[in-house]
């Protein structure tokens, strides 16, 4: 009988131990995944902010064939990017990009929004940083 009392006190701490080892590697799991879906939502917002502003970008006034200036374009995007509440981009308006597809030129405008992204969730990992761009190449139109 002293065995098995003794045997069970020795035994005591190690579910604390344990438990705690095994919650320290489920909150690692639980916040690398929130950290890679803000990862791929900062990504698609970013394509999406880049996609509206070369959409803003090459569509003429009606009636007219005036394209919006550069700060119309960035103010539009900025705004996409200001509505997820993304500071700190870098946006870059490209005009006129020439395409050539068999022999006939096409004029393009290219947007691109970039980003230093830094890991928010885990401080363990918070010199990890890398660049995310959303770039967009849309053909400029024309208006009767």
């Amino acid at each position: 009988m002293r065995t098995i009392i003794k045997a069970t006190q020795n035994q005591r701490g190690v579910a604390i131990i344990e438990s705690a080892i095994v919650l320290l590697g489920f909150l690692v799991l639980l916040f690398g995944m929130m950290e890679a879906s803000r990862f791929l939502n900062v990504q698609q917002v970013l394509t999406d902010a880049a996609r509206e502003g070369a959409r803003v970008a090459v569509a003429p006034a009606s009636g007219t064939s005036t394209l919006p200036t550069e700060a119309e374009i960035r103010s539009v995007t900025q705004a996409f990017l200001d509505s997820a509440n993304l500071r700190d981009t870098t946006i870059s308006v490209e005009r006129p990009v020439p395409v050539v597809v068999d022999g006939i030129t096409t004029e393009y405008t290219r947007v691109r929004v970039t980003l230093n992204y830094r890991v928010m969730t885990l401080p363990m990992f918070s010199g990890l940083q890398t660049t995310l761009a959303g770039e967009a190449l849309m053909r400029n139109e024309t208006s009767p």
